[in-house]
């Protein structure tokens, strides 16, 4: 099959990790695959494989990449294009309209969508619902990274169950506990008189780091020997909140924002504790991985994906969204008494979300799509 798989930037983000793990691994079984970018840029541009052809559109914005993506699909004709996010899904929707080829477009749903806008970020955010419910459904076929994604955006954009394919994230690889062994020059992970958390995921309003900031401030006080690393950037504005949050509750010498970093395994194979604070969430990659890497950890029972991700709290701990004195409660409950797993269940959970399981479901998937075609 030749393969084109579009995103706009290789930016440090779970859904770009997905699609160069798709892009490397169908490359490998053989596939022409093709990574189409706006930029040739971002951080994770260098784990991109060498079988994999990039083509980078040369467009300041995703918006303005219509035409040039028309012309590659015409140039080109790909079996199948494969978008992900929104953005370039909308994108990737008018250029198939205009391009007139015979591609298959299935378009991955990486967010809960109608989460995701009912609070609009920005004017332009406030018309993304009317026009992905005009475009959308004209895609030939979708696949959702959890079952609550497949039901709250299947009915965001009005979609038919049968259209929408559940395959859960390809987290799990054989890089991450080499990665995790890496050492790390942090004195908390280094000394275990501190019971140091780690918080990892950009800097935005989903992940609610501020409700984070507020019941660890509640857990200090039980717990003064606590830590917490937030590993991450993004937006200023909020980063300048849970500074002020810091500052006010004096939590400067517990509490590092530590920003972006190449390698959030090795920080999280040291902490004693995972967090995850977020309002919602498309699946939760680094929940995961966290399990992976044989951590406790406590989410907040979000839409989507932690509830799946975590059976319902039988591998980690579920807590209310948007409650400090809940997530508190829990951080200190971990603290006192480490929590029973059953590792094996857990093993066996887990293997849906390896890289090999799931890119083979993926070529599965497409082959058939691409089979509807010449049939």
């Amino acid at each position: 099959m030749h393969i084109a798989l579009f995103i706009p930037v290789l930016t440090f983000g779970g859904a770009e990790k997905v699609v160069i793990t798709l892009a490397n691994g169908l490359a490998e079984k053989g596939h022409k695959v093709d990574l189409i970018l706006i930029k040739r840029e971002g951080q994770l541009l260098h784990t991109v494989s060498d079988k994999v052809r990039l083509v980078p559109l040369g467009s300041k914005k995703t918006f303005l990449s219509v035409w040039k993506l028309r012309h590659y699909l015409q140039e080109n004709r790909p079996d199948v294009l494969l978008s992900g996010l929104d953005n370039a899904n909308i994108v990737s929707s008018i250029a198939m309209r205009v391009a007139k080829v015979n591609t298959k477009h299935i378009i991955a749903l990486h967010t809960n969508l109608k989460q995701s806008y009912l609070r609009p970020r920005t004017k332009l955010h406030r018309f993304y619902p009317f026009i992905m419910r005009k475009l959308f459904p004209n895609a030939d076929h979708f696949v959702a990274v959890s079952e609550c994604v497949a039901k709250q955006s299947g009915n965001f954009l009005g979609l038919t169950n049968d259209r929408i394919k559940v395959i859960y994230n390809p987290v799990i690889n054989g890089k991450i506990k080499e990665k995790a062994l890496e050492t790390v020059d942090n004195p908390w992970l280094n000394d275990p008189n501190y019971f140091t958390m780690v918080a990892a995921g950009r800097i935005f309003e989903a992940k609610d780091y501020p409700t984070m900031l507020r019941a660890f401030a509640k857990v200090l006080q039980e717990a003064p020997y606590a830590r917490l690393i937030i590993l991450g950037d993004g937006k200023q504005t909020i980063r300048r909140e849970m500074e002020a949050i810091i500052s006010k509750e004096k939590m400067n010498h517990a509490v590092e924002l530590r920003g972006f970093v190449h390698n959030p395994y090795a920080y999280i194979n040291k902490a004693s504790l995972f967090v995850l604070s977020s309002r919602w969430e498309g699946f939760g990659n680094v929940l995961v991985e966290a399990l992976y890497l044989g951590k406790q950890v406590i989410s907040t029972a979000c839409d989507c994906g932690p509830d799946e991700i975590l059976q319902k709290g039988k591998f980690g701990s579920l807590v209310p969204v948007g409650k400090p004195d809940e997530l508190a409660k829990a951080m200190i409950d971990k603290i006192k008494v480490k929590s029973y797993r059953d590792n094996e269940a857990l093993s066996l959970h887990l293997k849906q979300m390896e890289d090999k399981y799931v890119v083979s479901k993926y070529e599965e998937f497409l082959q058939q799509r691409v089979e509807e075609t010449k049939g």
